[in-house]
């Protein structure tokens, strides 16, 4: 399967521990386009539909799901990122986010991964 940064896939995450986002569901594609070419493994974020939109942390990145090929308005979270492999875990690739969204996500793992101040 051939997968982009900026792609949505729908991935199997469990089996999964404690607060870890479960299930099957939607997930960002953020490792870069190089090593998804060449490794069997991508980096992921998963989206959730559970948000409070008035509440959002700084490494949470809103999505609607008229500007995405999502059936619900949904948040990327950008502090769950997560190793998968493509060949086990990936089921799908359901299309992707424009790049303005794109560019609020690369912040917001700038955020979560405290390479920027919060």
């Amino acid at each position: 399967m051939q997968i982009r940064r900026g792609d949505i896939v729908i991935v199997e995450l469990d089996p999964t521990k404690g607060s870890e986002q479960r299930g099957t569901r939607p997930c960002l594609v953020v490792q870069n386009d190089a090593g998804n070419a060449n490794a069997p493994t991508t980096i992921v974020a998963p989206f959730t539909t559970s948000f409070d939109n008035d509440e959002l942390y700084p490494f949470e990145v809103f999505v609607d799901a008229d500007e995405s090929p999502l059936r619900d308005d949904s948040v990327v979270l950008c502090s769950q990122l997560r190793t998968v492999s493509i060949e086990h875990r990936i089921r799908e690739n359901v299309g992707s986010i424009p790049d303005s969204r794109m560019d609020a996500v690369d912040t917001a793992i700038e955020y979560s991964l405290g390479l920027r101040d919060v």
